[in-house]
């Protein structure tokens, strides 16, 4: 419920400060006194476009804050908590400055976008009679409207749920595809490579094996004859190492009877005689070693080769290669195995289809059945609010299966008999607008709250028995939800629980707009005043009496 409106520095506006009640308030006052800048205000403050135009002269900025108490299921709450704008005790405050620069706003003291203050407007007043303010201009607002006279919210939850689960799951599959076709593509690489090192067969160790062997291979009659000449020195011959010893240590036995010290010596020769026989037996080994291995140099440099090509290809040292082939095994191993996910997903996927297109299904059947009922009733309102012959509508045309249903939601209008049906926007001016809204609220009273409700313009160009027809259906809406209307007939006027009155009046030379919340010997004036005109009777005092007194 919007409770207070504070207006500053707003074309002829000074400062106005003005409560609100529940029910019905309606607001009264001469032509051009400023009754529509409080709903201009008003749009101003839930997001409306502005210019500087607005802001009075003299004044830096204008300045618009709506206070609104929510009760405790009111849409908005929830909405404000999800974005961390909540206030203590469920109030919520809504604050436009305009400036000639810029315009900015606030929420709970908070600055916001403007689209934010726009959306949290449309839970918060639905204005009615400026079209670019219109929620029943919407097909979102009619498609809900119209679900809400079917009874059927509870369906067009389930299928939103529903639909946003099955467009989830062609997320998740869409998405696991093409992880899945990215896997393939890197498996199919993979496999190549694994092909290559698979021919190769590289083990741990082996490339330091085939080093040493190429190099043996590659010397091998550098070494044979290196050793044996050192055999040759060592062991063969007359002039060999061993052969020297021999004799030398004949030469130094006899010796040692004369001299004893000589005895070391002689053991150092045995010594060095024993370490270059062992020196010669091993050289005789190698040697032997390196007449039995394979002489097929070619085919081991080829394997050399081919352990440097696969590295550099893999940007790899070659003793990594048996490292890398157990790595791009275990992955390749890891890249299987998609096809079981896909097709579970697959099967959920259909199965949320089936799902989908029953509750869709059980939308469209309550649709079908309400929407003529409810553009007969709507009708009906219309013609008692006297827009004559006009007729209400409400079209369904086939779509693509949505959150919404299967079908758009759009209402249209038909001026006369013989016109054709067209949209809202297309057909009616401002003052019907409001009327065939306030038809579709009547009709709508007793299964839609919805907002606070602000009309303008309802009652343009009517009167008589119409006008006071539009002031009880006002009434009899205001029982349900907050209404503000800005009226000219006494009819409509008599039926408000506040009334509030726009006079404009001079004051330091200056022209400015008050607001008066009117007791009821000032209501009885005022109500007189719109029935008699400038010169006021105790006739038309009384009349007015009766009519407030309903």
């Amino acid at each position: 419920m919007l409770s207070e409106l504070l207006i500053r520095s707003f074309v002829v506006i000074d400062e106005l400060r003005i409560p609100f009640g529940p029910g019905l308030s309606v607001v009264t006052g001469e032509t051009g006194a400023g009754k529509s800048l409080l709903v201009d205000a008003l749009g101003l403050a839930l997001g409306a476009r502005a210019d500087a135009g607005v802001i009075r002269t003299g004044a830096e900025a204008a300045e618009i804050t709506a206070t609104f108490d929510l009760a405790p299921q009111h849409p908005a709450r929830a909405w404000l908590a999800q974005r961390d704008l909540a206030a203590d005790a469920g109030e919520c405050i809504v604050r436009r400055v305009i400036a000639p620069d810029r315009s900015r706003a606030f929420v709970n003291a908070t600055p916001v976008p403007l689209q934010l203050l726009r959306d949290l407007g449309d839970l918060l007043i639905d204005l009615h009679g400026q079209h670019e303010h219109q929620a029943l201009m919407r097909k979102d607002a009619q498609r809900v409207l119209l679900d809400a006279y079917a009874g059927a919210q509870a369906e067009a939850r389930a299928l939103a749920d529903a639909v946003g689960a099955l467009q989830s799951a062609r997320t998740r599959l869409r998405t696991l595809q093409e992880a899945a076709d990215q896997r393939k593509a890197r498996a199919s690489l993979v496999r190549y490579q694994l092909d290559e090192l698979e021919a190769l067969r590289p083990e741990a160790g082996e490339w330091q094996e085939l080093n040493a062997t190429e190099r043996r291979l590659a010397h091998a009659q550098e070494l044979m004859s290196g050793i044996a000449d050192l055999m040759a020195v060592l062991a063969d011959g007359e002039q060999a190492l061993s052969t020297g010893l021999e004799r030398a240590m004949s030469a130094l036995r006899p010796l040692t009877r004369h001299e004893p010290r000589l005895a070391e010596i002689e053991g150092l020769l045995a010594s060095a005689a024993v370490e270059i026989g062992e020196a010669a037996a091993g050289l005789n080994r190698i040697g032997g070693s390196l007449d039995s291995e394979p002489a097929d140099l070619p085919a081991l440099e080829a394997r050399v080769a081919r352990w440097h090509d696969l590295a550099r290809k893999h940007r790899v040292p070659p003793e990594e290669l048996p490292e890398l082939w157990a790595r791009l095994s275990a992955e390749h191993e890891s890249l299987q195995g998609d096809e079981d996910q896909i097709t579970g997903l697959a099967q959920e996927i259909a199965q949320r289809e089936r799902e989908a297109a029953r509750y869709a299904e059980a939308l469209t059947a309550k649709r079908r059945e309400a929407a003529p009922v409810l553009g007969g009733a709507v009708t009906d309102e219309m013609g008692r609010l006297g827009l004559g012959s006009a007729r209400f509508q409400v079209a369904l045309g086939p779509e693509d299966l949505s959150v919404n249903g299967c079908e758009s939601v759009e209402f249209l209008v038909s001026p006369a008999p013989d016109a054709s049906f067209k949209p809202l926007t297309k057909t009616a001016s401002g003052g019907e607008l409001s009327r065939i809204s306030l038809a579709l609220q009547v009709v709508l009273a007793d299964v839609c709250a919805g907002p606070a409700l602000v009309f303008d313009e309802v009652d343009v160009g009517i009167g008589g028995a119409v006008a006071e027809i539009v002031g009880l259906r006002l009434h009899e809406l205001a029982k349900t939800r907050q209404v503000l209307c800005i009226t000219h007939l006494p009819q409509v006027a008599a039926q408000g629980d506040t009334h509030l009155l726009v006079e404009k009046g001079q004051a330091a030379g200056r022209t400015i707009s008050s607001v008066e919340v009117l007791t009821s010997a000032r209501r009885i004036e005022e109500v007189a005043r719109m029935l008699g005109g400038v010169a006021v009777s105790e006739r038309t005092r009384a009349l007015a009496r009766d009519m407030l007194r309903g």
